[in-house]
C-alpha cells in the first residue's frame, strides 16, 4: 500500500514539473504578427464576434417565429363577432397590428440590426488590434529615441569626466552632464515601463495571456495619403455605417405603427399622438444620425491630412535640431562651449524626435479612422 501510495505520489510530482517546464517554454517563446495576421488572429478568437454570431442567430429565429405568427393571421382572416366581443379594444388592435406585418416588421428589424451589429463588432475589434498595434510600434520608438539620448549622456558623461580631470573644465560642468544623464536614464526607464504596459495592452486586445513576447514585423510609416473620393466615402457611411441603419429602422417601424394607429383610432386620441410623436422623433434622429456620419467621415479625412502635414514640418526641424547638437559636441569638444548648451541641445533634438514620432504615430491612427470611417472593411 506505501509502495502505491509513493509511486502515485511520484507521478504526480514529475507531470507537475513537466506542466510547469512546458508552460515555462511556451512563455519563452516569442509571438511574432504582421498588422495583418494580429487583425485576422484577433477577429478568429474574438468572444465579441461570437456573440454577434449568436445574436444574429437569435434574430433569426425571433423573425421565423413572428413571420410564422403573421401567416397564421392572414390566413384566419377577420375576428367573428364572437371573438370581438371578448376581446378589449387594444387587444383587437394588437390583433390588427400582428394581421398588418407590423410585427414580422419589427423582428425584421431586429434580424436587420443583429447583422449590421455583426458587422459593427468586427470593425471594432479591427480598430481596436490596428490601434493596439501602432501604440506598440510607437512605445517600441520611443524606447529607441530614449536609448540614444540615454548613450549619447553617458557619452558626454566620459567626456566631462576627462576634461575635469584634466583641469579643462569646471565641477559645474561635471554636475550638469551628471543631471542629463540621471535625466536620460529616467526617461529610458519610463519608456521600458511603458513599452511593457503596451505589450500587455496588445496581447490582451488579441486575446493573448497578457505576459505574452510578441515581436511586431511591420513598422511606423508616413506614406501619403490614400486618394479618396470624399463623396463616394461619405454614400458609403451613409449605406453601412450602424447608427444610420438602426435610425433608418426605427423611423420605417414607427411610421408603419403610426398608419397603423392612425387608421384604428380618432386622430386626436392619446394613442394616435404617441404613435404620431414617435414616428417624428425617430424621423429626426435618422437626419442627426445621417448629419453626424457625414461629419465624421469629413473630419477624419481632414484630421488625416492636418496630421500628414505635421510630419514634414516636424521632420525639418529633427534635422535642424541635429545639426544645432552636432555642433554643440563639437565645439564643446573644442572648449568653446559649456556642458551645458550640449544639454540644452540634447534635450531640444530629443523633444523633437518625440514630436516627430508622436506626429508619425497620430497620422497612421487617423489614417486607419479614415479608412474605417465607410463602416466597411
Amino acid at each position: 500500500m506505501k509502495r502505491k501510495l509513493f509511486a502515485l505520489v511520484l507521478c504526480l510530482v514529475t507531470a507537475a514539473f513537466l506542466f510547469t517546464s512546458a508552460g515555462a517554454d511556451e512563455a519563452d517563446q516569442a509571438v511574432t504578427f504582421s498588422l495583418q495576421q494580429a487583425v485576422d488572429y484577433a477577429l478568429e478568437n474574438s468572444a465579441a464576434i461570437k456573440l454577434a454570431n449568436t445574436a444574429v442567430e437569435k434574430a433569426e429565429v425571433g423573425y421565423r417565429e413572428a413571420k410564422s405568427a403573421y401567416d397564421k393571421a392572414k390566413e384566419a382572416g377577420d375576428l367573428s363577432r364572437e371573438e370581438r366581443m371578448m376581446m378589449s379594444s387594444e387587444m383587437r388592435f394588437e390583433s390588427h397590428k400582428l394581421a398588418e406585418g407590423y410585427y414580422k416588421e419589427m423582428a425584421d428589424m431586429g434580424r436587420t440590426l443583429a447583422k449590421a451589429g455583426r458587422e459593427q463588432a468586427i470593425e471594432t475589434v479591427k480598430m481596436a488590434v490596428q490601434n493596439a498595434y501602432f501604440n506598440l510600434l510607437f512605445a517600441k520608438e520611443k524606447a529607441g529615441i530614449q536609448k540614444s539620448v540615454l548613450d549619447s549622456a553617458e557619452k558626454d558623461m566620459d567626456i566631462a569626466n576627462k576634461k575635469y580631470e584634466l583641469g579643462m573644465v569646471s565641477q559645474v560642468d561635471v554636475l550638469s552632464s551628471e543631471a542629463a544623464l540621471e535625466s536620460a536614464r529616467l526617461g529610458y526607464n519610463t519608456a521600458l515601463r511603458d513599452l511593457e504596459y503596451q505589450e500587455m495592452s496588445f496581447n490582451k486586445t488579441l486575446g493573448l495571456p497578457l505576459k505574452t513576447r510578441v515581436n511586431l514585423t511591420d513598422s511606423l510609416t508616413h506614406e501619403e495619403p490614400p486618394e479618396a473620393d470624399l463623396e463616394e466615402k461619405v454614400a458609403l457611411a451613409l449605406q453601412n455605417r450602424y447608427e444610420v441603419i438602426a435610425a433608418k429602422e426605427q423611423y420605417r417601424v414607427n411610421e408603419l405603427n403610426h398608419k397603423l394607429t392612425l387608421g384604428w383610432y380618432p386622430e386626436n386620441t392619446f394613442i394616435t399622438r404617441q404613435a404620431r410623436y414617435d414616428m417624428e422623433k425617430s424621423h429626426h434622429q435618422m437626419v442627426s444620425a445621417e448629419q453626424d456620419v457625414e461629419l465624421s467621415v469629413k473630419k477624419a479625412y481632414m484630421d488625416m491630412y492636418s496630421a500628414y502635414e505635421s510630419i514634414n514640418v516636424l521632420g525639418k526641424n529633427v534635422e535642424r535640431l541635429q545639426k544645432a547638437y552636432d555642433i554643440a559636441r563639437l565645439r564643446y569638444d573644442n572648449g568653446m562651449a559649456t556642458s551645458q548648451e550640449v544639454v540644452n541641445a540634447l534635450n531640444a533634438l530629443n523633444d523633437i524626435k518625440l514630436q516627430h514620432l508622436k506626429a508619425i504615430h497620430g497620422y497612421n491612427l487617423a489614417r486607419l479612422q479614415f479608412e474605417a470611417s465607410s463602416g466597411i472593411g
